[in-house]
């Protein structure tokens, strides 16, 4: 017979209030709206944030935006720490994990947040130059497919195919891997790919009325790199706002 909490830990574990104190976590495309909006929620969570950027300029104002991440007037950017890097290449990930470990001495969170996104185009007009460079960001770095963005779909379930296997892989090792699939987020990397005629009529179609917002990404985010997803790996997580369109 089971005793009283044995198996029911919520009756005898208090909830936190801050999930990630004291963990290192590592956000690429740190300088991009995604990942200052994850740091954000990371640093009110208590972690250190590594931000991993392609751009220094993006890093630079990004720090200025997150010295106010904190209502409580908290100084903060002694937990904040940025690398420039190129994510896409066996060099780039090296230098920052490496760098990381060697400021902190430790890691345990890693949201690979960098990518790209492309025009819609056909996959017949679809050239070598623009496969290459999707798969490159999306795949290297880091569901359902959709008209005019096969190269990009194809990235994204490529990204899902290697998850799974490092999830089997490093379970044995105490590592977590999940995935997590947005709709269409609103930024200027979303926008940009989109003419406004096309933007409306995607709105339209979405149940919920609009668009994801940054933070319905971070939220989930900071969900995956807590305790509280501890027995959570090989899954993806749907933010689409029940839209089956992305």
């Amino acid at each position: 017979m089971d005793t009283p909490g044995s198996t029911l830990g919520f009756l005898s574990t208090p909830l936190a209030t801050h999930r990630l104190q004291g963990k290192v976590a590592i956000i690429t495309g740190g300088g991009g709206k995604i990942g200052i909006e994850t740091a954000g929620r990371f640093l009110r969570e208590a972690a250190n944030v590594v931000l991993v950027d392609i751009s220094p300029l993006a890093l630079d104002a990004a720090v200025e935006i997150l010295k106010g991440a904190l209502v409580t007037g908290e100084v903060v950017t002694s937990r904040i720490h940025c690398i420039v890097a190129d994510v896409a290449t066996e060099a780039g990930v090296k230098h920052y994990v490496q760098s990381t470990v060697r400021i902190f001495n430790r890691l345990d969170v890693a949201f690979l947040n960098a990518g790209v996104g492309m025009p819609e185009t056909s996959i017949l007009e679809t050239t070598e130059e623009d496969f290459d460079s999707v798969m490159r960001i999306n795949v290297k770095s880091g569901l359902q497919g959709s008209p005019g963005l096969s190269v990009y779909s194809g990235s994204k379930f490529a990204l899902r195919g290697l998850a799974l296997s490092a999830a089997m892989e490093l379970g044995e090792f105490g590592i977590r891997v999940n995935t997590i699939h947005p709709s269409g987020v609103d930024t200027a990397l979303f926008r940009s790919a989109r003419s406004e005629e096309k933007l409306e009529e995607l709105k339209d179609e979405m149940p919920l009325g609009r668009f994801a917002r940054v933070d319905d990404v971070a939220s989930v985010v900071g969900f995956l790199a807590s305790e509280d997803s501890k027995f959570m790996t090989g899954g993806f997580l749907k933010i689409d706002g029940g839209c089956v369109h992305f």
